[in-house]
């Protein structure tokens, strides 16, 4: 119950306070492939590989500044074009990040062997793709490294050179609301629109839309109703409960750029929060009796969560609401105990 009532304040704390942009993310875009885009293969999965690097050359040729493939390339497929693939990203004179399967990954031995060639045939950069959830399935955290193999994680590996890179631990994701404007909070694109598939017409708009990508770290994802989708901590919230992986890892992408984080207050600002909380309840219980633990030991408790607020948005930094309330009610429970004690 603890740790889900923290998880609980801490979810609405994302969904009320997180920042919003004006307009859309300005260096980030998102290229998805849909079922409109998978139409015309016969298969869906893995996505066709030649059709990858077609993406991979025009987005290359459009001016993009990285290019990142969240997919797994664990298994061979049409050897032709996986070659294709290979070729389109080590000929790419943007970088190409692709999302790699860890040790926590448990793949077989035959694909951890597939996806090492695939990765050095192609010579693209690498990140571990794994994200870290908790047992309500909901993302609140990139997870930490765990594979000497793969040191940094897919956002932190498409990062340009001198972005300050995650701490070595889970770093609690600093998630953007949907921005002012109303749009999405990223440019993003199905890929059909972009480089039709072979056989298909190509649509008009693809050279405007070709343009906007110019100078952006570019994701390319899936956004499948049954593939590579995960929990938020937006609940409920317009289509926000389930969000697609590749717009996650953007999510994590865009605060690493912006240099946004969010951290717990360090541990003496911590114990002294408490104490503080600790002593007030105490005094509260003392004067007040239980009537201070019922009616005043509310205002109190909201007193934390009005200072939580302000706190988070005038620091980025937090106090864990459960221990904070928990100080608050020992305070109490002692001072009404002290307060009957004979004098």
């Amino acid at each position: 119950f603890i740790l889900w009532l923290d998880h609980w304040t801490s979810d609405w704390r994302v969904r009320l306070l997180s920042d919003r942009l004006a307009g859309q993310h300005p260096r980030i875009a998102i290229v998805t492939v849909t079922e409109d885009t998978l139409a015309a293969f016969p298969y869906r999965s893995p996505v066709d590989r030649a059709y990858l690097a077609k993406l991979v050359e025009r987005l290359d040729a459009a001016g993009a500044q990285t290019i990142g493939l969240d997919f797994l390339f664990i298994r061979p497929t049409e050897p032709a074009k996986d070659a294709a693939l290979a070729a389109a990203i080590k000929q790419a004179k943007a970088p190409v990040v692709i999302a790699a399967a860890d040790r926590r990954s448990a793949i077989a031995p035959r694909e951890t062997n597939f996806q090492n060639q695939f990765i050095g045939r192609s010579g693209a950069r690498s990140g571990y793709a794994n994200l870290l959830t908790g047992n309500d399935r909901i993302v609140r955290y990139v997870a930490a490294s765990d594979d000497p193999r793969f040191p940094k994680s897919f956002a932190v590996a498409m990062a340009p050179d001198g972005v300050a890179m995650a701490a070595n631990g889970p770093r609690r994701i600093a998630w953007l609301l949907r921005p002012k404007s109303g749009d999405d909070r990223f440019l993003t694109l199905p890929a059909h629109l972009l480089v039709p598939p072979a056989g298909q017409p190509a649509s008009p708009a693809s050279a405007a839309l070709m343009a906007l990508l110019r100078g952006r770290i570019v994701l390319i994802g899936a956004s499948l109703a049954d593939l590579d989708r995960h929990r938020t901590p937006f609940g409920d919230l317009s289509s926000d409960d389930e969000m697609p992986g590749v717009l996650i890892q953007a999510q994590v992408a865009a605060q690493l750029l912006d240099g946004r984080d969010i951290q717990r207050v360090g541990r003496v600002s911590f114990l002294a929060i408490l104490a503080v909380l600790a002593l007030a309840g105490t005094a509260v219980g003392l004067k007040f009796g239980f009537v201070g633990y019922t009616v005043y030991g509310g205002l109190l408790t909201g007193a934390i969560i009005a200072g939580d607020a302000l706190l988070f948005l005038m620091t980025r930094q937090f106090v864990p609401f459960t221990a904070a309330l928990l100080a608050l009610l020992f305070g109490l429970a002692g001072g009404v105990v002290l307060r009957r004690l004979p004098r």
